[in-house]
C-alpha cells in the first residue's frame, strides 16, 4: 500500500486536481491491493470571510463570530479534493456516493481562528453491494482538537467477496430511522442556480450538481443540491444551534434533493428529550422517502 503526504501551507489550488479528475486514467480498485494511505495537512489556514459571507447569503443563514458547525468541512474542500484525485487514487470520483457523516465540535471556533487541518483516508469495507469507504478530517487550533468528522464514501461495483472482518471496520455506522411521530416544521425552495453558487463555495464541481444534462448521464433526473448545502438550512430552521460546547451531527444521506424543488423538514415535536428533539428529516418536493435524515446533540 502506497504511502502520500501532502503538505500545504496555504489554501490548496483546485486547477491541478480538476485536471487529475478529467485525465488520469485510474487503476481501478483491486482488494488485494487495497487503498492508498493519502495523508494530507494544511497548517496556518483559516477562513475566507468573504467565503464565509457568501456561505451564509446563499444559504439564509444568520452571520455570528463562530464558524457554523459544518463550515470546516467547506474549509478543507479543496484539500479533500487534492486527495480525492491524486493519481493514486484508483477511482474517478464520478460515480461515488456520499452515504454518512458524524462530525463533532468539541468547542467552537472563531472566524478568525488560525486552524491547522489534517486529513487522511481511513478504513475501507468490501460490501455485498460495491466498496465503502471512510475520511477523516481533523482541526486543532493550538495542538488542541476542536472540530472532527468521518465521511463515508460508497462506490457500486464488484470488487470481490465481503468478510466478515469488514463490519468491525465500520467505525462510521450509525441508523437515524425515519420519523414516525414528527411534524412539518419547515418548508423552504432550492433555487435553479443553487448549485453552481454553492460550488463557488465549498469548491465541489461535481457536474450532478452544475448541469442537468450531466446530472442525467448519471442516472438522476436532473441537477442536485450539495447534500452539506441542504443540512446546514436545516440545522438552522429546525432551530438547533451548535453553541460553544461539545456538539455532534450525524447525518445520513438517502437520496437527492432536486434543484427548482422543494424541500420539506420534520422534527418531533417532544422538546424535553435532548436526543429526540435533535432529530429531524429532510424531504424533496412530494417524495414520501426522506431524502436526509439528521441530528444534532449537545454532548
Amino acid at each position: 500500500m502506497e504511502d502520500i503526504k501532502l503538505n500545504f501551507e496555504q489554501k490548496p489550488g483546485l486547477l491541478t486536481p480538476l485536471l487529475k479528475a478529467v485525465f488520469t486514467r485510474r487503476k481501478g480498485f483491486n482488494a488485494q491491493v487495497g487503498l492508498p494511505n493519502i495523508q494530507a495537512s494544511w497548517l496556518g489556514a483559516k477562513a475566507d470571510l468573504n467565503v464565509l459571507k457568501e456561505y451564509q447569503t446563499t444559504l439564509g443563514l444568520p452571520e455570528g463570530q463562530n464558524l457554523p458547525i459544518l463550515y470546516p468541512h467547506v474549509v478543507a474542500g479543496a484539500m479533500h479534493m487534492n486527495m480525492l484525485t491524486h493519481s493514486s487514487f484508483p477511482f474517478g470520483l464520478l460515480g461515488t456516493v456520499h452515504l454518512r457523516n458524524r462530525i463533532t465540535q468539541h468547542k467552537a471556533i472563531n472566524s478568525n481562528d488560525v486552524m491547522d487541518i489534517y486529513s487522511e483516508l481511513g478504513q475501507h469495507r468490501l460490501m455485498e453491494k460495491g466498496l465503502e469507504f471512510d475520511f477523516r478530517t481533523k482541526v486543532k487550533i493550538k495542538n488542541e482538537v476542536v472540530w472532527d468528522e468521518v465521511s463515508t464514501y460508497f462506490l457500486a461495483g464488484k470488487f470481490g467477496k465481503p468478510e466478515p472482518s469488514s463490519e468491525a471496520l465500520n467505525v462510521n455506522f450509525f441508523e437515524l430511522p425515519t420519523l414516525e411521530q414528527a411534524t412539518q416544521v419547515a418548508k423552504w425552495f432550492v433555487p435553479k442556480d443553487r448549485g453552481k453558487k454553492y460550488a463557488k463555495i465549498s469548491e465541489d464541481y461535481n457536474p450532478i450538481h452544475m448541469s442537468s444534462l450531466l446530472a442525467k448521464l448519471f442516472g438522476l433526473k436532473r441537477d442536485i443540491a450539495h447534500g452539506f448545502g441542504v443540512l446546514a438550512q436545516a440545522i438552522d430552521q429546525a432551530g438547533l444551534d451548535a453553541g460553544e460546547g461539545k456538539t455532534q451531527v450525524d447525518v445520513i444521506f438517502k437520496g437527492p434533493v432536486f434543484l427548482e424543488s422543494d424541500v420539506l423538514l420534520n422534527q418531533v415535536s417532544d422538546q424535553t428529550n435532548k436526543e429526540a428533539a435533535g432529530r429531524f428529516d429532510i424531504f424533496c418536493g412530494k417524495n414520501p422517502k426522506p431524502s436526509i435524515c439528521g441530528s444534532l446533540i449537545k454532548l
